[in-house]
């Protein structure tokens, strides 16, 4: 619970095509529970747990595999990776939350500030320059244009079919940025005084 106050969690990996569509279920592959234990349980446990289920299931519930295997039969079989490969690579992409998300909680920040946080966190951990991140690296979503729901980035497709390295997002993409200037960030039921100030947003990257 501590991980999930200052940070957001992973929602999925997804290919997308250029006009802005994507393909859905290609195959008829099933989720391999197996794949959970070879890249590490405490590994999606942490950063890729079904937020929506935490409420009224441990962290042990087949609910979070459950989460897993809606993200590989929607999006991961239609990447052409391997269940491994898929998840290790989703993974591997995970975008730490810069401390301005924590220190807001509960609270509000401006829009600007927060693009601005989440440019530093590329530039220091994917290692591009100042010049080399713009406003089209993040897309910031709101839940009802204020409470922040989602932040995504777009990552490339190497020849093999492996993600490669974090891109710019396309139009399609930036477009799905529905944040006011001002967001909020949503507390949790069990950190409010009482229930009328947390909404129980789950947060997603």
């Amino acid at each position: 619970m501590d991980f999930w106050r200052s940070s957001l969690t992973l929602h999925g990996l997804w290919p997308q095509y250029d006009d802005g569509n994507w393909p859905s279920t290609c195959t008829n592959e099933k989720f391999d529970p197996q794949t959970v234990d070879d890249i590490g349980y405490e590994r999606f446990e942490t950063f890729w747990p079904n937020v929506k289920a935490l409420a009224s299931t441990s962290a042990s519930s087949n609910a979070h595999y459950s989460f897993w295997d809606h993200e590989w039969t929607k999006h991961g079989t239609c990447t052409g990776l391997t269940q491994d490969e898929y998840f290790d690579t989703a993974l591997n992409h995970f975008l730490p939350t810069p401390n301005l998300v924590n220190a807001s909680y509960g609270g509000s920040v401006s829009k600007e500030a927060l693009e601005q946080a989440y440019r530093e966190e590329l530039r220091l951990h994917v290692g591009r320059d100042k010049d080399g991140v713009d406003g089209d690296d993040v897309v910031l979503v709101c839940s009802g244009q204020k409470y922040l729901s989602e932040v995504r980035v777009c990552v490339g497709r190497s020849k093999d079919g492996s993600g490669s390295s974090r891109i710019r997002c396309i139009p399609e993409v930036i477009n799905e940025g529905n944040c006011g200037d001002k967001i909020y960030i949503a507390k949790f039921y069990i950190d409010g005084d009482d229930a009328s100030i947390g909404i129980g947003v789950g947060v997603s990257q």
